[in-house]
């Protein structure tokens, strides 16, 4: 148990505070080389994370599938069709005059009003028929709707039933157009008196004039020269419609443009952090400075403890570098060499720190010139080497320097190589890591030796109070001898 200073009327435990302050500063040294350590090490899984999302964003950019996509523009009279171009469909134009539409054989039995059940329709012995390659079997106790329902749900049927339960009647419909028969087998079709047709209707095939030539299609929605044609009318007299077929370059624009804003992101956040200011009279506060601070104070100053902890940091600053001579350097396609600013890319200025630039007009002229370059120049992998060779495209080119920056920040200070999520754990073994780990077996050290050198202090102003005890004691009976 401490004594506080009843014979001596000094305030120990205060007298204690500042003794042990004045220990603690090799404590609090090490707390803080920790602390920074710790920042810096988040600073370091921020980039991390960063660049792993530049490699799988540059990995769902599918510019050569881009390249390939064509689109299609109708001109001429409307409500006649729709056109989609494929990926096997070439620049082109097709002049489309639709003569007539394709239709469906239809048959119409006409049934007994009020029939419920097929013995309401059929008095016949076989109980069951053929619809297409379908076989319906049947009951005399069955409903008629639930006969139409075999039929629709049968895939192998190929018609379309419909029941008309006010009048009896039911028609089948086949699900193709075109010139082909409804094909019906059994007594219920052929030879009933009571369920009997009203009419045949034969289905004929879509009459259309492609480029001056005329075809006949079975069905209203076929394919010319990769073109997807869907028929929804006929075309007036006197008119016609037109179908060009052209690159879209959209789809390409908007790619490049996704991976220069990916880029300038990347680059713009690796710019701040070894350009940031550094504050080296702000160090990480201990708690006991905490607890004499406002919170606002407190965060304005870990701002500035925190700022430029990766200012010229070696790996950023290889990473950087190597990305800009990626940029700039000459990509070499077939024996030709070629290079971004050809396509509508440049840097900015030097305060910009390799900022990319695009030019939307010149970016569309090279993929109207030559849209195989353009998809080599990005697109490229040279498999042979994880180093960048002139044969790698720019997405190539990104993620090996990418790869290798990560494997130096992995080694480093623990990051993962393949998340880019922000929580995700810091490996257990890297330089940082080893580093933390005395760092806590220092703090772990001192503070042990702290509470000796506190008990000690306790020790002694406890033996100095026993003392003073022991004098008062001896002088109140020595004057009351006298006295």
């Amino acid at each position: 148990m401490r004594i506080s200073g009843l014979a001596s009327g000094l305030d120990i435990d205060a007298m204690v505070k500042k003794l042990m302050t004045a220990e603690r500063v090799p404590l609090d040294k090490i707390n803080q080389q920790k602390t920074q350590t710790e920042w810096k090490r988040d600073n370091y899984r921020t980039i991390s994370t960063k660049l792993v999302s530049f490699n799988e964003k540059i990995s769902n950019l599918n510019l050569s599938k881009n390249i390939d996509s064509k689109q299609a523009l109708v001109t001429g009279a409307t409500g006649v069709l729709t056109a989609t171009a494929t990926g096997a469909a070439t620049n082109s134009v097709l002049n489309v005059s639709v003569k007539n539409l394709a239709t469906s054989s239809n048959v119409v039995y006409q049934g007994s009003a009020g029939a419920t059940k097929m013995s309401d329709l059929y008095s016949g012995t076989e109980t069951s028929v053929k619809v297409g390659e379908a076989t319906i079997n049947f009951s005399a106790d069955d409903t008629i709707e639930s006969f139409v329902k075999k039929i629709n749900s049968n895939k192998d049927s190929g018609v379309t039933a419909v029941f008309n339960s006010a009048t009896g009647g039911m028609s089948l419909t086949n699900r193709d157009t075109g010139d082909k028969d409804i094909e019906l087998t059994g007594e219920l079709f052929t030879s009933n008196t009571i369920f009997t047709t009203t009419g045949v209707k034969k289905g004929v095939d879509a009459t259309v004039i492609i480029n001056g030539l005329e075809t006949t299609q079975a069905s209203n929605r076929f394919t010319v020269n990769g073109v997807e044609i869907s028929l929804s009318g006929v075309t007036p007299a006197g008119q016609t419609n037109q179908i060009e077929v052209t690159q879209n370059t959209d789809a390409i624009v908007d790619t490049v443009k996704a991976f220069v804003d990916f880029y300038n992101e990347t680059i713009a956040l690796m710019n701040q952090k070894t350009n940031e200011e550094r504050y080296r009279k702000y160090l990480p506060l201990s708690t006991e400075q905490k607890a004499d601070m406002k919170d606002s104070e407190i965060e304005l100053w870990e701002s500035k403890a925190k700022s430029g902890l990766l200012k010229n940091d070696s790996i950023l600053n290889k990473s950087l570098s190597d990305m800009r001579t990626a940029m700039i350097s000459d990509f070499n396609f077939g024996g030709t060499k070629l290079n971004i600013t050809q396509i509508g890319i440049t840097t900015g200025s030097y305060s910009e720190r390799g900022k990319l630039i695009l030019d939307e007009d010149k970016l569309r002229t090279a993929l109207e010139t030559n849209p195989e370059q353009v998809t080599a120049l990005f697109s490229q992998v040279d498999s042979s080497t994880k180093s960048v060779t002139s044969d790698d495209g720019l997405f190539s080119r990104i993620k090996k320097i990418n790869a290798t920056a990560l494997e130096s920040l992995s080694e480093k200070a623990g990051t993962s190589k393949i998340s880019s999520d922000l929580t995700t754990a810091f490996l257990p073994q890297s330089q940082m890591g080893n580093q933390l780990t005395i760092y806590e077996r220092q703090i772990t050290d001192l503070q042990s030796r702290l509470t000796r050198i506190e008990n000690q202090y306790y020790k002694q102003f406890t033996a100095m109070e026993t003392a003073m005890n022991k004098y008062n004691s001896t002088s109140s009976s020595l004057s009351s001898m006298l006295g």
